[in-house]
């Protein structure tokens, strides 16, 4: 009977954009999400006919360079700002737990933009810009192409029969492509209300 249920199960594998996954989580949970709550997240979109291979989490460690501010041209050190320290812990915490595979890329400065908001307040009163209307463009880089890596080896290797994927990304939509010409049913986990699309 055993080996019977276990050929009826699917085995699946759940790849996760962390910062994807971290905002559509937020918008649920109404706080930024603990290891735990991913990991429970990721227990819960499971379907009755599956079996879990692994979890894979894609993240860049925070941001810690010096950069100078675009105003004053003082230097602003990232490592001693309070959402380094957190996102520091985040990721030593995610490493530690088994349940998640971690996969690294990295953060890239490309200098600052104005915040939208600052941009409302000075249509209505004009002053001098600070350093402070402006935040940095830190854009991911390498996560892209690890998922699509793990997608691929998942596929070729055959070790699973459905990927449940993360991302806002249309990057992907090549990777998924090549999951089907493998038979790999691809199941795109979004912000709606219906969780999974396939």
């Amino acid at each position: 009977g055993f080996a019977i249920l276990r050929v009826l199960l699917m085995n699946v594998a759940i790849l996760l954009d962390g910062d994807f996954t971290r905002r559509i989580l937020r918008r649920r949970l109404g706080h930024s999400p603990t290891v735990p709550e991913i990991e429970t997240f990721c227990k819960g979109i499971l379907a009755a006919d599956e079996t879990l291979i692994k979890a894979y989490y894609y993240d860049c460690p925070p941001f810690g360079r010096q950069k100078e501010l675009p105003v004053t041209k003082a230097i602003q050190d990232f490592s001693s700002s309070a959402v380094f320290q957190k996102a520091t812990a985040f990721q030593n915490e995610l490493r530690k737990n088994p349940f998640f595979k971690a996969r690294r890329g990295h953060l890239s400065f490309d200098g600052w933009t104005i915040r939208s908001e600052v941009i409302d307040e000075l249509l209505q009163t004009p002053r001098a810009l600070l350093d402070g209307d402006f935040k940095p463009i830190l854009k991911q880089k390498q996560v892209d192409m690890k998922i699509g890596f793990d997608v691929a080896k998942l596929s070729i290797q055959k070790l699973v029969g459905r990927i449940l994927l993360a991302t806002s990304d249309a990057d992907f939509i090549p990777a998924i492509h090549f999951a089907k010409t493998y038979n790999i049913e691809v199941v795109l986990l979004s912000d709606v209300a219906a969780i999974r699309k396939t």
